[in-house]
C-alpha cells in the first residue's frame, strides 16, 4: 500500500511508517498550490493507494466516489505525538479502502465513509487509545 503525506503532515511520520512496512513519502514539492480536488486526482494518477492529511475538510469538499484512493485525516499535526502513535496510524491506513474518508479522532474513535450508490455508508473501525492535549 502506497501512502503519501499531505503538505500539512510531519514528514517525520514518512519514517515511521516505513520502519513499521507502510511505503510511506514525504509531500513533493510539485504538487503544492494545488487544490484538494487536484491533488486527489494527482495522488491516484501517481498510484498512491492513500492521501494521508490532517485536512479533516477534505471530506466535505471532495467525493471519492469511484476513486481508488483513500484519505486519511489524522487528529492532529503534532510531530512528536504523530510518530509515537505511528503504529495506530498504519493500522488505520491498512484498513482504509479505495473511495473511502477515514477519520481519525482524538477521542480514539476512527470513522470511516464512503458513497455507495446515492447513500453515505458509515463503518467505525475499532477505537485506539485517546490522543492527549500536550
Amino acid at each position: 500500500m502506497r501512502v503519501i503525506l499531505n503538505e500539512g503532515v510531519p514528514k517525520q511520520l514518512a519514517e515511521a511508517l516505513r520502519e513499521l512496512g507502510v511505503d510511506a513519502h514525504k509531500f513533493p514539492k510539485h504538487l503544492r498550490q494545488m487544490t484538494n480536488g487536484e491533488l486527489i486526482r494527482a495522488v491516484e494518477a501517481a498510484g498512491f493507494n492513500v492521501l494521508l492529511t490532517n485536512d479533516k475538510n477534505i471530506a466535505s469538499q471532495q467525493s471519492l466516489r469511484g476513486r481508488n484512493v483513500a484519505v486519511v485525516a489524522l487528529p492532529l499535526n503534532k510531530k512528536r505525538q504523530l510518530v509515537e502513535r505511528a503504529a495506530d496510524v498504519a493500522d488505520t491506513v491498512h484498513r482504509s479502502r479505495p473511495g473511502q474518508h477515514v477519520e481519525m479522532r482524538m477521542d480514539g474513535t476512527r470513522r470511516a465513509k464512503k458513497v455507495v450508490a446515492e447513500d453515505t455508508v458509515t463503518e467505525e473501525l475499532p477505537a485506539i487509545s485517546p490522543f492527549s492535549f500536550k
